[in-house]
């Protein structure tokens, strides 16, 4: 009697125990979750596993294949030798050339020099023309016989270009500026006279190396690109006369930095002048011009003036060349050989400065030792 109890309980609990097997077999098959590893490329490869208490069964498999893919994330990068930049900083140029070529490079042909590119940070002011488009002087045919379609294309092109210049001139140009205290009776169309001081003042205060007077006149973009021609030279300017009133033909006003309300403004001027230039070197030889010669010039300066500031002045910024005008060549300095006598007979090739060095160095060597024999 008192077995059967015990009987009943104990297959009552392998039973118990069997089903609680399975569950767990198929709980583990379950918690794997290989159906989302199909749009997960990290639990693909094996780097995030599909359920953290349990390794995916796919990492050994994954490892090996995916391990160039692994290695491609890791980028080996060459620091340079602070010890060797610091020696380098400090050595004068005929030190950096030996020093170059010792080790087997060429510093006139395979290295390029220092160079700083530096400009002053000013919110007066900006280093470049807001909008440079200056409309063709000479407009396109409504229509050519050859090419019609082509020409009816071309032509609606540029008006509208022109109607949106003009657009921009009035809304980001005339009516921005009138908004700025002192500047609510700015009329564009009566600026051509100033205009023409400005720029005759500012040449004449570059021609006299009159810095706290040109700084006044021209912005310090114009500085960078003006007084270079005087400060190793010098230039003989004249205003002969105008061809034409200079007119104002593009407005605009822009904020430096963005949305600031550091309004800036700009104003492009078409000038058609007579002038005389001539360009020295520091020796006095003339490099563009002449001094005798009056010459025709239309020009398109651009004027800059910061309305934001109570105390801003109109002052030279830029000009501007349009598509249509080709570069002129560099100047060539030459010089006229006065006899034969100077002309080389045979080309002569001119000795490297590190080949000098190292005669000089053996020529002294030599020196030494005989002098030690002769002891």
């Amino acid at each position: 009697m008192s077995t059967q109890p015990m009987l009943s309980r104990l297959s009552s609990a392998t039973a118990f125990l069997r089903t609680t097997a399975c569950s767990e077999m198929a709980r583990q098959k379950c918690q794997v979750h290989h159906h989302r590893e199909r749009g997960d490329l990290q639990r693909y490869i094996g780097m995030r596993r599909s359920n953290p208490q349990r390794a995916n069964r796919n990492t050994h498999l994954n490892e090996r294949m995916f391990r160039a893919m692994r290695g491609q994330k890791t980028l080996i990068i060459d620091l340079p030798d602070d010890e060797v930049t610091r020696k380098r900083e400090k050595m004068s140029p005929s030190e950096m050339r030996i020093e170059l070529l010792r080790q087997g490079i060429n510093p006139y042909k395979q290295v390029s020099p220092r160079r700083w590119n530096e400009n002053q940070i000013t919110l007066n002011s900006f280093y470049a023309v807001v909008d440079p488009y200056v409309s063709p002087e000479d407009p396109l045919p409504f229509i050519d016989i050859s090419n019609p379609v082509e020409t009816v294309k071309m032509k609606g092109s540029e008006t509208w270009e022109r109607v949106l210049h003009r657009w921009h001139n009035y809304k980001n140009g005339v009516s921005r500026i009138r908004k700025k205290e002192g500047f609510e009776k700015f009329d564009p169309k009566t600026w051509g006279p100033t205009a023409d001081d400005i720029y005759v003042n500012a040449h004449q205060a570059l021609m006299a190396r009159d810095k706290a007077r040109l700084h006044g006149l021209i912005t310090e973009n114009a500085f960078s690109k003006m007084w270079p021609d005087v400060e190793n030279g010098s230039i003989i300017w004249e205003m002969v006369g105008y061809n034409e009133p200079s007119k104002v033909i593009s407005v605009r006003c822009a904020d430096s930095p963005y949305k600031s309300g550091n309004d800036i403004a700009q104003l492009m001027v078409r000038m058609n002048t007579k002038q005389r230039l001539a360009v020295f070197d520091r020796f006095g030889k003339l490099l563009l011009g002449s001094e005798a010669e009056v010459r025709d010039c239309v020009e398109y300066v651009v004027f800059e003036n910061h309305v934001s500031n109570l105390d801003g002045r109109w002052r030279l910024h830029d000009k501007v060349y349009p598509r249509s005008v080709r570069e002129k060549p560099p100047a060539l300095q030459t010089r006229m050989l006065k006899s034969d006598e100077e002309r080389p007979s045979t080309p002569l090739a001119l000795p490297l400065r590190a080949e000098i060095i190292d005669k000089e160095r053996r020529k002294a060597e030599r020196s030494g030792k005989k002098t030690d024999e002769e002891e």
